[in-house]
């Protein structure tokens, strides 16, 4: 018997509490900040600016904590889920490939991912990173954002980060950006790259992290009507 949702959510915020006083000071203010959305082009420096944005404004940071939430939910191993993550698979071969291994499967992660999402929002006080979280979260206080960079300086970082050719980085920043769009299309119908989706574009490429995370508060404030207590 797997775990309720929202059992492993207060589980993972709990856990978060005891370590970071931040959110312990946050906490103990009782108040419900929607939640951030961050949708971003792979390399162009979201998940880095969603750390540094937490740290700032003391949200949570769902991101690798989020596919742990699901694994608990669906009583399968990480590795399983980190497959699912973000990609496609065709819906009658994802079927059969479950009954057969009894593992869990894209439905299965899509029903749970959206549960989670959802439950997350509950609680506020979070950043989501990815997996489609602007088209799952309902609340219309939430902000959502996406960061973007051009491909040649986001190869050229990567290149440069993991010690790789260009002609290998391009086929990789490539592949892992169609992995997305292709998640977001199967499961969402919405083109990940649609503008409109999201209430702020940011690119990288313009700004430092610091930069962003500033930019973001002031939107998240205009849009929430609450301030957020900016640490650091």
């Amino acid at each position: 018997m797997t775990k309720k949702v929202v059992q492993i959510i207060e589980e993972q915020i709990s856990a978060w509490k005891h370590s970071n006083s931040l959110a312990r000071s946050r906490a103990s203010v009782k108040k419900m900040y929607p939640v951030i959305t961050i949708s971003r082009e792979f390399g162009a420096r979201g998940a880095a600016l969603a750390a540094h944005l937490g740290i700032n404004i003391g949200f949570k940071v769902w991101d690798k904590d989020l596919l742990q939430a699901i694994a608990k939910e669906l009583g399968g191993g990480m590795r399983t889920i980190e497959v699912l993550d973000e990609r496609r698979q065709q819906t009658v071969e994802d079927t059969v490939s479950g009954f057969l291994m009894n593992i869990p499967t894209n439905m299965n992660y899509l029903r749970s991912l959206t549960r989670v999402i959802k439950t997350i929002e509950e609680y506020g006080n979070s950043i989501i990173v990815g997996r489609g979280a602007n088209y799952i979260c309902k609340n219309p206080k939430s902000l959502h954002v996406r960061v973007v960079c051009p491909l040649n300086k986001r190869i050229a970082e990567y290149a440069g980060k993991m010690n790789l050719s260009q002609p290998e980085t391009k086929e990789i920043i490539e592949r892992k950006d169609r992995e997305r769009e292709d998640f977001v299309n199967q499961n969402f119908h919405k083109n990940l790259n649609t503008p409109t989706d999201y209430d702020l574009i940011i690119n990288s490429d313009r700004f430092t992290i610091d930069q962003m995370a500033s930019i973001i508060v002031q939107a998240y404030e205009k849009k929430t009507g609450m301030k957020v207590a900016v640490h650091g």
